[in-house]
Formats: structure tokens, C-alpha cells, sequence
């Protein structure tokens, strides 16, 4: 099934899986402005309550592998429809949860079924579009709706969290459901795979899913405890182990559930550093700036949530464009001037908190992060996906989405203990953890900008080509 142009079953079908992904997306970070209410129903302690957010992430981050990996196997088509309907169902009973550890459960299994949802909806993307401009325009359209649903997953939390902070974990089951009704009818059908079923590579995802998981936690805690603490450093250390295992495993295996050779592609591996690097100094800032809205300016859940619409806005409406102007001009360039936008945005931010009219603050800010946003998110999704093939589109996919979970993950742990551990050495927090995202974001852009490029601007039948 394929299409030269967006439209009719095609452009419905684009419509369902950009559904599928803002919803995604959005669950990252929509439930972060409601943290104070559900702390005041619930009675949680703060190191429980971070939990509520870092479940789905830990959820997400440590399963997209494997999900990425059964798709690949088992029918995109088919696991998408399950791991969707697992997420809408998660989602209903986010509605009735009355404890810590309800709550912590329905996100983090919402999270493992993003995991199963998000590489297989790509992967069904590239089924669906053909070669050519279509693709390109389609990737674009399937980035912004990611990208955005993450920017503006906290502007839509605080706007819901006025009536209930439970309408934060439900308000995606609707959604979700109507494109479970509407998906069996048009998405392609599943081929046939059942040869590669049957040697299927057990022992790389039992070392390498409980490795990632591991990892993430560790990471997340950290951002809290400090590296110092044992459930930091001890799951860091037991997922590094697991993960050479899994090395060694994946090399000696006749059918890996990652062969090692996807990695020296070098678009792919230039993308997932930079996809790590964007995303960990984007979610960095957010967890300064969320605070120091919150804290200093005294600003409700709301007001912080939409200083970051205008940012959104621009993600939502450029992304699309601008995975164009990637296919055509290099996505090395494109995204190299995406995150050099978010560096200036960032050192702008640094150097002007305090001494700068907020509202102008924040406009100047989003405009300049907005901008890079959508240039760069956009840029790293067509490249990662530039030379890969069909029956590994997936896996390729859940290597992405998984570098973007993890690179927030770790650089989120540095900043908070930046700023944890700043006034120990007379720094203002918000200036010195600012200035570590602001310097990160100046060596993302040197990376970004040293990435591969081709000679040709081709784009083969089965996967996307951008020129570099």
C-alpha cells in the first residue's frame, strides 16, 4: 500500500498514526504541572511523586527496543492495535487509581505500551508512503505531531489539571480509542513473518530490556538521590553488565534482536547522538524553567504550562515544512541550525532571568527553542531513517525513540544535581544549571554539525533518502 501523495486512505491512515504518536509524546511530560495537586490528594512523599512522572518514562525508555524488535517480527499493523488498545485502557483506569502505587503502575504500564505503539506507527508510516516528496512531507507531518505532543503535553496538563488532575492520566482514552475503531480498516496488513518468529532472539531481549530498564532507573534516580546513592549506582552498574551480555549475545546470535551492524550506519548513529543530546539539554531547560516560572515568578500550573504554547505553535505548524527543506538541502545542515536556534535560546534564558520583563522573557525564548524544535526534531527522524530497510524500520525506530528517553534521562540527572549542589558552592541554582544546558547545546551544535553527508540526493523506493 503505497501512495505518491498525501490523501484519501493514505492521509487517513498518515492521520490515525500522528494521532497515535502526539499521544505518545504528550504522556512524557503532561502530568509534570499536576505533581503539586496529586501530592495534596494523594498525600505523597516528594521521592514517591517524582515516580509519577519518571514510570512512564522508565516504561517507555526501557521497552522501545523490544517493542521496535517484535514489531518488526510479529506485524506492525498487529502490534500496534494491541500496545494501543493497552494504552487506552491504562489510561481509564489513571481515572480510578487512589494511591501512590496505582498511579506509578497505570504510567508506567502507559509507558511500556508507548514502548510497542511508537516504532511500530513509524515503521507503518514508511508501509503506507512511497518514495519521494510524500514520504518526506508524511515524516515531517509524523515528527511535528511528536515533538508538539511533548512541547505542548504540559500546556494541556495545566489547562486540565483546573478541573482534575485525574483528566491528565484519562484525556488520551478517547483519542486512543477512536483510532483503534478506525485503524483495522485502514492501515496495511501484516506480511508474513512466520519463519522469523520461530527464531526469535529470547536471550537478547531478556538481557537487553531488563538492561535499558535498569538504566533508566538508574539514571531517574539520580536526578533525585544523587549518583552516590545505592539504587543509583547498583542498577547502573547491573545494566552495563546486562548490556555486555547482550553484546556478546547479539554477536554470537545467527538472528539478532539488534544486529550489531545497524550501528555503523553512520546517519543513524549521527542521529541517535544528537536525538540524545537535543532532547536531554530540551527536558533540562524544562525542569529549570518549570521551577523557576513556578517558584520565583509565583505562576500556577497553568500560566507555566502555556509559556510553553508559543513554543509548541511553532513545532506544530513549521516541522512539517522543514522536513522538507531537510530532504532537500542535508538533514546535517537543518539540524545543525535547529539546535544552534535552541543554543542561542537557552544562553538568552541564562543571561537574562532577573534582568528581563518575564512575559518578553518567555516570547523570545519559545521563539528561539520553538524554531529549533522544529527544525531539528524533524531533521533527526528523516536521517535516522535515511538507509535503513523495511524489515528493520522498527528496530531503527525504537533506536531513536530510545536515544531521546534515555539522552532526557541522563542530562535531566546532571542538571538537577547541578542545582541540587549549587548553593553548596555560592551559585545560583537556575544561573548554573542554565549554564550547563546552555554550554551542552553549543557542543550538541558542533556534533550536529559535523554529521555525514552523501552525494546524492536519491530516494530509494523502500526507505527515505535525505540528501547530506
Amino acid at each position: 500500500m503505497t501512495s505518491t501523495k498525501i490523501g484519501g486512505v493514505a492521509g487517513l491512515a498518515l492521520f490515525l498514526l500522528c494521532a497515535a504518536n502526539f499521544l505518545d509524546a504528550m504522556d512524557v511530560s503532561t502530568i509534570g504541572v499536576a505533581l503539586p495537586a496529586i501530592q495534596a490528594e494523594l498525600g505523597l512523599e516528594p521521592n514517591v511523586l517524582q515516580w509519577a512522572v519518571s514510570a512512564y518514562v522508565l516504561g517507555y525508555g526501557g521497552f522501545l527496543l523490544l517493542g521496535g524488535r517484535v514489531a518488526d517480527i510479529f506485524g506492525h499493523r498487529r502490534v500496534f492495535l494491541w500496545a494501543l488498545g493497552i494504552f487506552a485502557a491504562a489510561s481509564i483506569a489513571g481515572a480510578f487509581v487512589d494511591s501512590g502505587p496505582t498511579l506509578i503502575a497505570a504510567r508506567l504500564i502507559k509507558g511500556i505500551a508507548a514502548a510497542f505503539t511508537a516504532p511500530a506507527a513509524l515503521a507503518l508510516l514508511l508501509s503506507v508512503f512511497g518514495e519521494g516528496q510524500a514520504r518526506a512531507k508524511a515524516l515531517g507531518l509524523f515528527a511535528s505531531t511528536g515533538a508538539a505532543g511533548f512541547v505542548l503535553g504540559m500546556v494541556l496538563g495545566g489547562a486540565v489539571t483546573v478541573f482534575t488532575w485525574r483528566a491528565t492520566l484519562v484525556m488520551a482514552a478517547p483519542v486512543a480509542i477512536l483510532v483503534l475503531l478506525i485503524a483495522p480498516f485502514v492501515l496495511p496488513p501484516d506480511k508474513d513473518s512466520g519463519r522469523s518468529r520461530a527464531s526469535f532472539d529470547w536471550a537478547g531481549a531478556i538481557t537487553i530490556t531488563p538492561g535499558l530498564l535498569l538504566f533508566v532507573f538508574g539514571v531517574t534516580n539520580a536526578s533525585a538521590a544523587g549518583f552516590a546513592a545505592p539504587l543509583t549506582w547498583g542498577p547502573l552498574a547491573a545494566s552495563i553488565a546486562l548490556i555486555v551480555i547482550f553484546l556478546v549475545v547479539e554477536s554470537r546470535h545467527h538472528d539478532p534482536m539488534v544486529p550489531l551492524s545497524i550501528f555503523r550506519r553512520k546517519k543513524l548513529s549521527h542521529a541517535n547522538v544528537v536525538a540524545a543530546l537535543f532532547q536531554g539539554v530540551y527536558v533540562g531547560f524544562q525542569f529549570l524553567a518549570t521551577l523557576y516560572y513556578q517558584h520565583v515568578y509565583g505562576w500556577s500550573a497553568f500560566a507555566t504550562g502555556f509559556s510553553f504554547a508559543l513554543g509548541g505553535a511553532c513545532v506544530m505548524f513549521l516541522a512539517p515544512r522543514l522536513a522538507g527543506v531537510a530532504q532537500r538541502n542535508g538533514t546535517t545542515k537543518v539540524m545543525a541550525i535547529g539546535v544552534l536556534l535552541q543554543a542561542i535560546g537557552y544562553v538568552f534564558w541564562v543571561l537574562a532571568i532577573g534582568r528581563f520583563d518575564p512575559v518578553a522573557l518567555v516570547i523570545i525564548t519559545q521563539l528561539f527553542l520553538g524554531l529549533g524544535y522544529a527544525a531539528t526534531y524533524p531533521s533527526v527522524q528523516v536521517a535516522a531513517l535515511a538507509d535503513v530497510e523495511d524489515d528493520k524500520s522498527g528496530l531503527a525506530s525504537g533506536l531513536l525513540f530510545a536515544s531521546f528517553q534515555i539522552g532526557g534521562g541522563i542530562v535531566l540527572a546532571a542538571v538537577s544535581a547541578i542545582f541540587t549542589a549549587a548553593p553548596g558552592f555560592s551559585w545560583e541554582p537556575y544561573i548554573a544549571g542554565g549554564a550547563f544546558v546552555a554550554a551542552l547545546a553549543v557542543v550538541t551544535t558542533l556534533i550536529a554539525a559535523v554529521g555525514p553527508r552523501s552525494a546524492t540526493s536519491r530516494v530509494p523506493s523502500a526507505v527515505p533518502q535525505a540528501a547530506e
